[in-house]
């Protein structure tokens, strides 16, 4: 045991020293923020500020509706998560009742000359036909003329309501949008949001399949570097096979979860309002204690499967090129599972998804999934981790075999008959 934790000290403490570990960990947080802020401060640069538009109608009525509704502040739906608009627009709304080709001409000469953003046929042939006309240099716009077009078609709405002799105050209660709330209730708890679970199941999904795919290849690219280097040989007159398997394979792990918690910490003070953001970008996504637990237990028993596997794979090889070409049985796998996931999220309590988080190779996505969204019987976690857990020794005495002899192996690359040899020999 003292061996492993020497070889564990060893493979921990010289990769996070090194440049690369330094960069990869503190330049990955940078870059998800700037990819949220840097897109929502050029869009607010370019398109917030004051928008001019003219509405050109037959009913100056309506056309000043409309104005009033395009200024109306745009508060989220009940159970909507709240995201922090960076880029409001602020709308200078003009009236005109001219809807001759000459007051066309007139206001797109304006427009070319940036006098006004553009204007809008709103005329009652238009209407008539469904088909209003929204001219603008901003074509590529996709946000304004949604804007535009429920304006329009509230303010209509509205107008024909009242006709018919509906009050003001009835026709807003009328036409006030009815919000559908996904929650997961949770007893003695504040019942879940729907979005909320969906998204907190995406994240931690996709965190787990990058760090155990790229510490999984990190283990085999040390392994294949070891025996490029000699330096296994000089290793091998201290400790066993097996002890130096499991040191790498652990330490290369304890790398894995230093970053995970760089990480956490950094998203932790992006989510505190006014600290690195204007306000929360996690709005109200809560991760419950035992969906971090989940989580730290999916991804340790993860790592250690796939590790074992790129372990045996980086023994068998003698370049990185050659060991492109056969891990693709340890890849798809978790490839595969990240495909199911939708699925799964869906029907938690399927039978597929049932049969499917208990494949191993699946159980580190699909269970993980199943107990962020819709907590499965106990019994069910249990028997997915005792099934993880025998998959994994067996991996690691297989992965030992190959490793005791393909370490000290060099040259071609081992068929299939060579390695069922290898295997006897070992044994």
């Amino acid at each position: 045991m003292r061996n492993v934790w020497t070889l564990l000290q060893r493979e921990y403490v010289e990769r996070v020293r090194s440049r690369s570990f330094l960069i990869f960990t503190l330049v990955m947080p940078a870059i998800m923020a700037a990819s949220v802020l840097i897109p929502a401060k050029i869009e607010q640069m370019t398109s917030g500020g004051n928008t001019h538009i003219v509405i050109v109608a037959n009913d100056p009525q309506l056309a000043t509706a409309v104005g009033q509704e395009l200024t109306k502040s745009k508060a989220p739906a009940e159970g909507e998560i709240d995201t922090p608009d960076l880029h409001p627009s602020v709308y200078t709304v003009e009236v005109a009742t001219d809807t001759s080709d000459a007051e066309r001409d007139r206001l797109t000469q304006q427009m070319t000359e940036d006098k006004i953003t553009g204007f809008v046929w709103l005329t009652n042939d238009a209407l008539a036909e469904h088909n209003v006309v929204y001219s603008t240099k901003e074509a590529g716009d996709f946000e304004r003329p949604r804007e535009l077009r429920n304006a329009i078609r509230t303010a209509v709405t509205k107008q024909n309501l009242a006709q018919k002799g509906m009050t003001g105050a009835d026709v807003e209660s009328l036409l006030k949008p009815i919000t559908v709330r996904t929650v997961r209730p949770e007893r003695g708890k504040r019942a879940a949001s729907g979005n909320a679970v969906f998204i907190t199941a995406f994240v931690m999904v996709v965190l787990l399949y990058a760090v155990v795919m790229v510490y999984g290849i990190a283990v085999m690219r040390s392994v294949i570097e070891e025996k490029n280097t000699r330096i296994l040989e000089v290793l091998l007159s201290s400790v066993t096979s097996k002890e130096l398997l499991a040191g790498k394979i652990l330490g290369v792990g304890a790398v894995g979860l230093t970053q995970i918690l760089v990480w956490v910490i950094c998203a932790t003070l992006f989510s505190v309002p006014g600290l690195l953001a204007p306000k929360s970008f996690l709005g109200e996504v809560h991760v419950p204690m035992s969906s971090m637990a989940a989580f730290a237990i999916f991804f340790l028993l993860g790592y250690l499967l796939y590790s074992a596997m790129y372990a045996a794979i980086g023994s068998m090889v003698n370049t990185d090129q050659e060991a492109q070409q056969v891990q693709w049985p340890a890849m798809m796998p978790i490839i595969l599972a990240v495909f199911l996931m939708n699925g799964v999220i869906q029907h938690p309590n399927s039978p597929l998804a049932f049969w499917l988080s208990m494949v191993p190779f699946f159980a580190p996505i699909l269970m993980l999934v199943r107990v962020l969204v819709e907590t499965p019987p106990l019994w069910q976690i249990a028997l997915c981790i005792a099934i993880m857990l025998a998959t994994i020794y067996g991996l690691l005495s297989l992965a030992s075999r190959i490793y005791r002899v393909g370490i000290l192996m060099y040259g071609k690359r081992p068929t299939l008959p060579e390695l069922r040899r290898w295997l006897r020999y070992a044994g």
